[in-house]
């Protein structure tokens, strides 16, 4: 394709070049600068309209602060259940149930216990922890009821969930009215603090500990021993002696065990791995975000069209020097670029505000310190790297899918009608 002709009064063309050599300064290169030089053009332009462009960026910021809130609320709650689980430990639960509202007897878990895969303590004693949950309010004066969980344990269960530590006081003894709580659930109730009396069922029961579990779910939990809750619950022991088995098995010997389970008649049980578990348990969040992403799509698309005539009005204003960018040698596909990149810059400055403006909500509101709650899940709000990430990438999705249209007519200008604007 050959070089275009400007025709016209020679002493325009001079001017034109002058002009377009001032903006960008005198060490001015057109030889391998193609790219440099719009780009350098379009961040220049940008300075020159900062309340359009700072307009544009904050609704783009925006819909990015909606984005990073939901990943830090999903974060947290999803964390808070990983966190539960350790390396080579399963749960076996009864079959055809992935919580822990089935039930064990009594004679089903000795099975369990006697079976060679499950490792010893230092005492030869296996590492198995059988565990009975009921749900209980921890506010039994307040007008709204409120859900908790109360985890009847033996001794092993100390054992078998590792990462589990008092920070204060020590573990309940049976027959003593003694109970445990974790530390998140202790924050949020002072009633459950260490020291005080507590009354559950048919006796008054004395918090003697608070435990940490490396701000696992566990934290929300109550432990008390498993035999002091089945007498006070009134449980039917015979029928229903545990709802899960909390085992540490030996390395390499998960196919067995699962293998042991399944084919002994005598048992109505399956095992998986904790990890598996308690991603299971932690399916909430999905509807949680899915339920933001339609609020944030709803938001991206108001802000694409804020984008894109924040963009047609640049290449409006800007004809005549598209023009000269295209005299200068610039072909269509620069400028296509540099419009867009435009574009995808105005989207970048938004999600960095996010994760200002992000910070600043969440401070302002106590989501970095408080602790929210699902169901009996307690967790706290989690910023993550991938968080922020997600969010400016959003962003420069949102300002590059705003800038294409406005970046496809910039490139099409006609040359002569471009300089003549």
């Amino acid at each position: 394709m050959g070089e275009r002709q400007i025709t016209g009064h020679p002493s325009r063309q001079p001017q034109a070049a002058l002009t377009f050599g001032q903006f960008f300064g005198s060490n001015f290169h057109i030889r391998g600068a193609e790219h440099l030089i719009p780009i350098r053009y379009n961040l220049r332009s940008l300075t020159e309209r900062a309340a359009n462009a700072g307009m544009t960026a904050f609704s783009v910021a925006l819909v990015a602060m909606v984005l990073l809130l939901l990943s830090g609320f999903v974060a947290g709650a999803a964390h808070t259940m990983a966190a539960a689980a350790n390396g080579n430990n399963w749960i076996v639960l009864e079959k055809a149930v992935t919580n822990e509202s089935g039930g064990m007897t009594h004679e089903m878990y000795e099975i369990v216990r006697a079976l060679p895969e499950i490792q010893n303590d230092t005492a030869g004693r296996p590492l198995i922890s059988g565990e009975l949950v009921l749900g209980f309010d921890p506010t039994p004066d307040a007008s709204v009821a409120t859900n908790a969980t109360l985890r009847g344990v033996t001794p092993a269960a100390f054992e078998v969930h590792r990462g589990l530590h008092f920070v204060s006081g020590r573990a309940p003894r049976r027959g003593q009215g003694e109970i445990v709580v974790g530390q998140r659930l202790a924050a949020r109730f002072p009633n459950l603090s260490l020291g005080r009396t507590f009354r559950f069922g048919h006796h008054d029961w004395t918090v003697i500990g608070v435990f940490s579990d490396g701000g696992s779910a566990r934290e929300s939990e109550v432990w008390m021993d498993r035999d002091d809750l089945i007498n006070d619950a009134r449980v039917n022991a015979g029928q229903v002696g545990y709802n899960s088995a909390h085992v540490v098995l030996k390395p390499a010997t998960s196919e067995q065990f699962e293998h042991a389970l399944a084919s002994d008649t005598r048992l109505r049980v399956h095992a998986m791995a904790e990890r598996e578990f308690y991603v299971m348990q932690a399916n909430f969040t999905d509807q949680i975000r899915d339920l933001g992403l339609v609020v944030a799509i709803v938001l991206s698309i108001g802000a694409v069209f804020g984008s894109m005539n924040t963009m047609y009005t640049a290449v409006a204003r800007r004809s005549r020097e598209v023009g000269v960018l295209r005299v200068l040698g610039f072909g269509q596909g620069s400028v296509l670029t540099s419009f867009i990149a435009e574009g995808v810059i105005l989207g970048f400055a938004g999600g960095v505000a996010r994760v200002v403006l992000g910070v600043l909500v969440a401070s302002a509101t106590g989501l970095t310190s408080r602790l929210m709650h699902v169901g009996t899940v307690l967790f706290s709000f989690r910023l993550t790297p991938t968080a922020v990430g997600v969010g400016i990438g959003a962003a420069m999705l949102i300002g590059m899918l705003g800038g294409l249209m406005p970046a496809w007519r910039a490139s099409r200008l006609d040359i002569v009608s471009a300089l003549r604007e």
